[in-house]
């Protein structure tokens, strides 16, 4: 440690939630699997107000940070299910990231996003999300309360991604991550679990 350079950082501590000056006690770079040409650089980082150690993650282009420190440990939020697919779970892991980061607008239009790819890996063909939910349904995939919550979450969706002049607040946007999580969790792990659960005992009787 003693061999590190004293470089610090102001950033948001996850524990005090102070912006804080951070002091780097150590760094490692990894290639990225997504972006051959950009690199991952990972920060463990002290927070000069309370103490407690962090990582913090920033992408690097030849050199050049081209994205902001985002927390990467510890996060509020579990991980999803690895039974929801790899796609969407990247796609909540920015939403997640961007919460942390307060960036709530962020927020709303990464849950847009995570709907549309919701919907294409279910099968949905049209490329309208209203239409695209809407097909979910028919296909029984989603019931009448996930459409509602879902069209609510497309609504908001698209008030982030233009400008209306309002700031989304950090209860909507943690409540559309939320919603987000259950839909998620609801079609990819406890609808197969219960169709898991009926074919056991059908089998047992």
């Amino acid at each position: 440690m003693s061999d590190l350079p004293s470089e610090v950082h102001a950033t948001r501590c996850p524990y005090c939630e102070k912006i804080a000056i951070a002091r780097i006690m150590g760094r490692l770079s990894e290639p990225d699997e997504d972006v051959p040409v950009a690199t991952r650089e990972l920060f463990l980082l002290e927070c000069s107000e309370c103490g407690k150690g962090s990582l913090f993650s920033q992408y690097c282009y030849e050199g050049e940070a081209v994205t902001f420190l985002a927390p990467v440990w510890p996060l509020r939020r579990q991980a999803l299910s690895n039974l929801v697919p790899e796609e969407l779970r990247r796609e909540h892991q920015q939403a997640v990231a961007c919460l942390e980061a307060r960036a709530h607008t962020a927020v709303v239009v990464m849950v847009r996003r995570t709907l549309e790819g919701m919907c294409q890996l279910n099968g949905a063909k049209k490329k309208i999300l209203a239409q695209g939910l809407k097909e979910l349904h028919e296909m029984g995939k989603i019931d009448d309360r996930l459409l509602e919550w879902a069209n609510e979450l497309r609504v908001i969706g698209n008030e982030g991604a233009h400008f209306t002049g309002r700031q989304v607040s950090r209860e909507d946007a943690e409540d559309a991550l939320d919603l987000a999580e259950t839909m998620l969790e609801y079609i990819y792990v406890f609808a197969v679990k219960f169709n898991n659960f009926k074919e056991r005992r059908k089998n047992s009787l």
